[in-house]
């Protein structure tokens, strides 16, 4: 009998104590990322710094889906990447946009370009 109950009580601490020790889920403590930003935030025109090879950039939203084109060259998807304020273009040079904003009011004024080993930047215009 004592063997029985000295067992049972070693059963019972054993499968008593993990629980006590377990982490409890904190309620309410997961955030949510902050949703994208409207695609539309980004359409408009923008002025190229002076690069020798590009002079207009201009956005558009088509379907749901952010378009550029440069200058009158052809007019490529940009789609969204890691950054929510970075869309790299469909184009076979495979450019990567990131745009700035105003740190005040948070709105788009311009961007930077990486392509081909360089980064030419250009400003909204509206």
């Amino acid at each position: 009998m004592k063997k029985l109950l000295s067992t049972l009580f070693t059963f019972a601490l054993l499968t008593a104590v993990p629980a006590a020790f377990a982490q409890q889920p904190v309620a309410q403590q997961r955030s949510e990322p902050a949703p994208a930003p409207a695609l539309t935030e980004y359409a408009g025109t923008y002025k190229f710094s002076d690069n020798g090879y590009f002079t207009k950039l201009t956005l558009t939203v088509e379907n749901g889906k952010l378009y550029g084109q440069v200058d009158e060259n052809e007019k490529y998807e940009y789609v969204r990447q890691t950054n929510p304020d970075a869309f790299k273009s469909t184009s076979s040079y495979g450019s990567l946009f990131t745009f700035t904003r105003d740190a005040a009011s948070r709105q788009v004024t311009g961007f930077t370009m990486q392509i081909q080993g360089n980064e030419i930047s250009g400003k909204k215009e509206k």
